[in-house]
């Protein structure tokens, strides 16, 4: 038996199936089935059972993916431990951030980045879903959060600021000044449905005027941008669109901040040191632009 057989035991164990569980591994289910079935033959024993709901473990396989599971940690910690002493300004980095920040806030800087140090190879992955740093699913995080986890170090480059927006278009049509709920809106739904933005468009919208809802910041600002409703959103999403339109008055500092996050693991090597720095530089540089605050705005109550 290899780690690699134990991989596969990890990645059923945790998904409870051998599609999700492909997807985790990046190979095909039929691999997955393979490879399980192998194994069973070798060890002689049942590891999963075959359920309508999916896979569960027997005793066998709990006492294997228990083992399988403090051999990954082991490993990882390894891992992260030879990758923190790196002092090569070369080779992959894998950077996780959310979709608004890699879609408004970061492209130019990235452009920056590569330029500046070529031979680091960047691999950004543009989730909603926080995702374990602690089981290198990334080396770096670039999050917008109030409270970053505890276990990781990092710093803050600024907060967030939230205003409602419309369309030009829209306003030219519907008529600007007039209040906020005689427009028709759009909100968040799904894993968004806790953001600051929802929850400012629900205390202050009646569901009946929320004509449309999204669980994607991008489709928001897209869809409000053509003129199907107003919404709110970060500042530094909607002021970078020239279709849009700033509603008075709505303007919101919240709590939330722009957090860079690695894991203490990782702090010394170069590559994780290079991209800390010059992203946290480039942010920070661009507090005012983050918080969306203007002369002519007062900021509206939480």
């Amino acid at each position: 038996m290899d780690w690699d057989d134990l991989r596969y035991v990890l990645a059923i164990s945790r998904t409870a199936g051998l599609s999700p569980a492909a997807r985790q591994l990046g190979v095909n289910p039929s691999s997955v089935y393979r490879r399980l079935e192998a194994l069973e033959k070798e060890l002689e024993v049942r590891l999963f059972e075959r359920l309508r709901s999916g896979y569960r473990l027997t005793e066998s396989g709990e006492a294997l993916a228990e083992a399988a599971a403090r051999m990954e940690t082991e490993a990882l910690s390894v891992e992260r431990h030879v990758k923190g002493t790196d002092v090569r300004l070369q080779g992959h980095l894998r950077v996780s951030t959310s979709e608004a920040l890699a879609m408004y806030l970061l492209p130019s800087h990235l452009a920056e980045f590569r330029a500046m140090y070529p031979e680091v190879s960047l691999d950004v992955s543009a989730t909603n879903q926080l995702v374990d740093l602690t089981r290198r699913d990334a080396d770096v995080a670039i999050r917008a959060t109030a409270i970053p986890p505890d276990h990781l170090v990092g710093r803050s480059v600024g907060k967030v600021g939230v205003a409602a927006y419309a369309s030009k278009a829209y306003l030219d049509a519907q008529g600007r000044g007039r209040p906020v709920i005689e427009y028709d809106w759009i909100g968040y739904d799904g894993q968004l449905s806790h953001i600051r933005q929802a929850r400012w468009t629900n205390q202050h919208i009646p569901p009946e005027r929320q004509k449309l809802r999204f669980d994607s910041i991008a489709a928001v600002v897209t869809s409000v941008a053509h003129g199907v409703g107003c919404g709110s959103m970060p500042c530094f999403a909607g002021d970078l669109d020239p279709r849009l339109e700033r509603l008075p008055g709505t303007l919101l500092e919240t709590d939330v901040q722009i957090w860079l996050l690695t894991h203490p693991d990782l702090r010394r090597s170069a590559r994780v040191r290079a991209c800390l720095q010059f992203f946290g530089t480039r942010l920070a540089a661009e507090s005012a632009r983050l918080l969306g605050q203007r002369a002519s705005d007062v900021p509206a109550a939480a």
